[in-house]
């Protein structure tokens, strides 16, 4: 499989002011110490390949606690105080009106390459004879005598689109159900640090595999904790008052069980491979991939990860500190014919530094315990 994205490229994102990644492989491992830039990375590669859709960049502000206010503010303003924290997408997290450069993230691999970049521009409002909106740039000068829409300003090769900072506040009131329709540039399926919390958010995964080859792979990859495992279901969602919760039946228990019952290693398990299937031809990205499951089972989770992302054509980044997860990697990319890359990320000032081990470095760098977290 020739990779989708081969070589990456990050500048002025969250911490990374300038980040490049070459000679990446099908399934990517991130460490480093706490802010090194390991889940900037995941989301950068998220905006990517979503092509910056407001649903994203709304999950990405809302998971950090950086999301819209839920006020009645104006949703126009006059100057630079904006009902929003996207400037902390931005280096140093600088008021709106000192945001210059843009952000750029750029790709390169078996398609053709992909580059996209996200400025923060200024506009006044005007209407057309039909009464339609127009966005015209205003001058940062004009601030203190005119009302102006800040709005983020997304370029993908000609392509150029314009999203007003009060379209994402809106998202915070009405939720993320009116970007259901949003189409990503590639198929990116993204599992948080604490995917295993609720079963119910996994519904609209599950519909999508259910029935198919794909629902024997999430099956079988579960009996890696349980071995008793014989299938898996979603129920319920009937109505408000009932979520949908994933069931499991299993040898010798007189009924299915939810999935919950099994514990947290089941069902992080269950949201990373039920993922994976989600992400055919496209990308998955992992934070904290350890989270919730025992060591001696990680090994075998990565087998079943560079497995499944061969088959399915799917590319893997995953983010860990642990070095029993480290270990686990190393043991399944030395069984793979395709190469599986560990990247270390390391701060020097404000400088990221990355340095990526392969598989042969990647073994002598366990073998004598060398620190690559």
């Amino acid at each position: 499989m020739k990779l989708r994205i081969a070589n990456l490229s990050i500048e002025r994102f969250r911490s990374l002011r300038q980040l490049k990644l070459e000679g990446l492989g099908r399934v990517n491992l991130i460490t480093g110490r706490n802010n090194s830039g390991k889940s900037s990375v995941l989301e950068a590669l998220r905006i990517l390949a979503s092509d910056a859709s407001p649903s994203v960049l709304y999950e990405i502000l809302r998971y950090r606690e950086e999301n819209l206010s839920d006020s009645d503010e104006p949703s126009r303003i006059v100057g630079a105080e904006a009902p929003t924290q996207i400037s902390s997408l931005f280096p140093g997290f600088p008021p709106l009106d000192k945001i210059q450069e843009p952000i750029v993230i750029a790709s390169n691999g078996s398609n053709s390459p992909l580059r996209l970049s996200l400025s923060l521009g200024w506009f006044s409002e005007q209407r057309d004879p039909e009464g339609f909106r127009r966005l015209i740039p205003q001058q940062t000068q004009l601030f203190s005598e005119t009302e102006a829409i800040p709005a983020l300003v997304v370029e993908a090769g000609s392509a150029r689109r314009i999203i007003p900072l009060e379209n994402l506040r809106r998202l915070s009131r009405r939720g993320l159900q009116s970007s259901a329709i949003e189409e990503p540039r590639i198929a990116c399926a993204y599992v948080s640090p604490y995917g295993s919390e609720h079963t119910a958010a996994f519904g609209p995964l599950w519909d999508k595999i259910a029935l198919s080859d794909r629902e024997h792979d999430v099956v079988d990859a579960l009996r890696i904790i349980t071995p008793d495992i014989e299938a898996v279901s979603m129920v319920g969602g009937e109505g408000s008052r009932q979520p949908r919760m994933a069931i499991v039946k299993a040898k010798g228990q007189p009924r299915p069980l939810p999935l919950r019952s099994f514990g947290d290693g089941l069902n992080r398990l269950f949201g990373i491979v039920l993922s994976l299937a989600n992400a055919k031809n496209g990308l998955l990205l992992i934070d904290e991939v350890e989270n919730g499951m025992h060591h001696a089972t990680q090994a075998d989770v990565w087998r079943a990860v560079f497995r499944l992302s061969k088959r399915l054509n799917a590319q893997v980044f995953a983010t860990s500190h642990s070095w029993d997860s480290i270990e686990a990697f190393q043991k399944a990319a030395a069984e793979d014919a395709e190469d599986g890359v560990l990247i270390r990320l390391s701060r020097r000032g404000d400088e990221v530094i990355p340095t990526l081990f392969r598989e042969d470095e990647l073994a002598v760098a366990t073998r004598d315990r060398i620190e690559v977290r």
